[in-house]
């Protein structure tokens, strides 16, 4: 039943776009997950779930943030061998990880 509701939801979508010259006249949106639906961070976290069951650590070492992932280790190193086995398996997937957004935060926990 809630396959059927959420296909029905995106059953005949039109959206618009708004750019410094107005807005465009809508247009039929016939694949894809429509921009700023409530579902979406659901949807990209249960796929991306799916995606890295085999590489996932046990938590909280792992967790997925609606498109953010939050990579946890003992050493800067161990951050990065984690990075990699996710960059590999999203990659030959299809998916891109930014290397330019990532950011390292360290945390001296006592």
């Amino acid at each position: 039943m809630y396959i059927r509701v959420i296909k029905d939801m995106y059953k005949g979508g039109r959206t618009s776009v708004r750019t410094p010259g107005g807005v465009t006249n809508d247009f039929f949106v016939g694949m894809s997950l429509h921009q700023g639906f409530a579902l979406n961070p659901f949807f990209f976290t249960l796929v991306m779930d799916e995606l890295t069951r085999g590489i996932q650590d046990a938590l909280p070492w792992c967790m997925l943030f609606i498109d953010d992932i939050v990579l946890i280790d003992k050493t800067r190193q161990g951050v990065n061998n984690k990075l990699e086995r996710w960059r590999h398996t999203l990659e030959v997937r299809g998916f891109r990880v930014s290397r330019s957004k990532t950011e390292y935060l360290h945390c001296c926990f006592s």
